[in-house]
């Protein structure tokens, strides 16, 4: 069991974490009371008490030796779900708390992506397959569900434990990703008779082809011309610090802003007629691309281009 430090009364079993380190689900133990107080500590500030600094939750697991900090960027995100132990044990009233993400239990259809949860390190094809499908804008053929698993490999399932902070506990799980080009890979698989109507006529070496063609295809970014000059790009300091825990946010946000995707800008009108007039260009993109943004406020960065296609900045709404 992972103790909290600073929570004496409670225990753990199992932590999952994303990629940058949040926490997307704990496993807790302990008495009503303690559980109720670590909650609470979520929107106290440290100087109080408290866990949260700098609008951010973080808080320290322990196990053997090891200590592992869990950040909670949004506390206020988390949902809860409580089971009770029968009174009647040796340690009076205790409970079992799962606090998670809603990421995890909510297709992303959008975004292509979708999490699967075990209490086993090896998740069962068969469950991801049905993720895959559900996921999925295409139907998909049950025959194709090897040739495509084993041809996309990580690029498709990315298991939990390959990230950079792997789950904590007894836990395992996959991502499940569509990547951008998964549509032009099926079809492009489909018309070569790499995937076929009837499962007998799939070659042996459909994954290999499978993989062959996903590694032919050029990235969609690869494909479209900056649609206007960014100048010098500039970012205040205000975003230097989300780099280290999202190193590719000024990649990703860039790619979509010079194709005109405008991510979640209130008025996504005015920035089509801006790139066609000269005029001045804002946008707006999560931070997090796992989280909610409104385009303002929390998990929120912004791209501002001058009229004059001198200078990109990238800053915190708050920083304008």
């Amino acid at each position: 069991m992972l103790s909290i430090e600073g929570f004496s009364d409670l225990y753990a079993d199992a932590c999952v974490r994303g990629e940058n380190g949040e926490l997307l689900l704990l496993s807790l133990y302990g008495r009503d009371t303690s559980v109720l107080q670590f909650m609470s500590a979520f929107s106290v500030s440290r100087d109080q008490g408290g866990l949260l600094q700098a609008g951010e939750a973080t808080f320290t697991l322990a196990d053997d030796g090891a200590r592992y900090t869990i950040f909670v960027p949004e506390p206020e995100r988390l949902q809860k779900f409580t089971g009770r132990f029968p009174d009647r044990n040796l340690f009076g009233s205790l409970t079992h708390t799962w606090l998670y993400d809603p990421v995890l239990v909510q297709l992303d259809r959008p975004g292509g992506t979708a999490w699967l949860v075990s209490d086993e390190r090896d998740v069962p094809r068969s469950q991801l397959w049905a993720l895959i499908r559900d996921l999925s804008p295409l139907p998909l053929l049950d025959h194709w569900r090897d040739p495509l698993l084993d041809g996309l490999g990580d690029r498709l399932c990315m298991p939990l434990s390959r990230f950079k902070f792997p789950p904590l506990g007894k836990v395992g799980g996959v991502r499940v990703t569509l990547e951008e080009r998964f549509q032009d890979i099926v079809s492009m698989a489909v018309k070569q008779g790499v995937l076929t109507l009837e499962a007998d006529d799939l070659s042996a070496d459909a994954a290999g082809l499978i993989q062959a063609i996903a590694e032919a295809l050029p990235p969609v970014r690869a494909l479209f011309k900056p649609l206007f000059e960014l100048g010098r790009v500039v970012m205040t300091a205000g975003v230097e610090p989300f780099l280290e825990r999202h190193p590719d946010l000024v990649d990703r946000c860039l790619g979509a802003y010079v194709r005109g995707d405008w991510g979640v800008s209130s008025e996504p009108e005015q920035n089509d007629e801006a790139v066609r007039s000269g005029d001045r260009i804002l946008a707006a993109y999560p931070i997090d691309p796992a989280r909610p943004s409104a385009g303002y406020g929390t998990n929120t960065l912004w791209l501002i281009t001058e009229a004059d296609r001198s200078v990109t900045t990238l800053l915190l709404p708050e920083e304008y």
